[in-house]
């Protein structure tokens, strides 16, 4: 939602860091409702930070109060931007930037004693690291963080996973066949090598419910709309 930042930017990063960076450990997390729960007050602090004029914060206090209107139901909106707002996608990245990025970039990744990076698109993100104690700090130190701001991770689908270059040895060692998966901006991420297989590459296929769900849905087009004239 930036000029310059799009998904493809997100997802080239990602393969460059994992590929070229030293990164073994791969934390996958997702942020509970995150629309629905950021904190309207805490936003406009934030704001705050940068703009001072106020009717500015003025108007963009009206878009947060503005509601919603559902099959002609009208409902106040005390929490979140609203979903689908033209000013949502901004405000969302406003507040991931003060309490996910900066977090991490200034007072997480210094206490590192490996390779660190956040990617972040949205409110998708995976973080790389090349040591497991890391990993594992990180994933608990993220959870206090946001629980300071009015946001939770999702249990289930936040993990701590091995994947780089020695992850599919780690793999082959602990009896299985190939090394974990992780899904992030419509892609599954797994671990592969390149044409001649010397070189350790991050392969990227897209995620297979959506690519079923598609594909059902353009077979009930295909079945309604057979009989057209070509």
């Amino acid at each position: 939602f930036r000029p310059g930042r799009s998904c493809h930017d997100a997802l080239r990063v990602l393969g460059r860091t994992i590929e070229r960076q030293g990164t073994q450990y791969v934390v996958e997390a997702d942020i509970k409702a995150f629309f629905d729960n950021v904190d309207q007050n805490q936003l406009m602090a934030f704001l705050a930070h940068r703009v001072a004029d106020k009717r500015v914060l003025r108007y963009i206090r009206r878009f947060l109060k503005a509601g919603i209107q559902e099959d002609g139901v009208y409902r106040a909106s005390d929490r979140g931007p609203p979903q689908g707002g033209v000013i949502s996608p901004l405000l969302a990245n406003l507040y991931l930037h003060y309490t996910l990025d900066l977090w991490f970039q200034r007072r997480f990744q210094p206490g590192c004693t490996g390779s660190a990076r956040l990617i972040r698109y949205a409110d998708d993100y995976v973080a790389c690291f090349k040591r497991e104690a890391d990993a594992k700090r990180f994933r608990i130190e993220m959870e206090k963080r946001l629980g300071l701001f009015g946001l939770e991770i999702a249990p289930e689908k936040t993990r701590i996973l091995a994947f780089g270059p020695m992850a599919q040895q780690w793999a082959k060692e602990q009896g299985r066949r190939k090394a974990e998966t992780f899904d992030f901006l419509g892609f599954t991420h797994y671990c592969t090598t390149s044409r001649n297989g010397k070189w350790f590459r991050v392969g990227r296929k897209t995620i297979s419910r959506r690519l079923s769900a598609k594909l059902k849905v353009f077979k009930e087009w295909l079945r309604a709309n057979r009989t057209l004239p070509t």
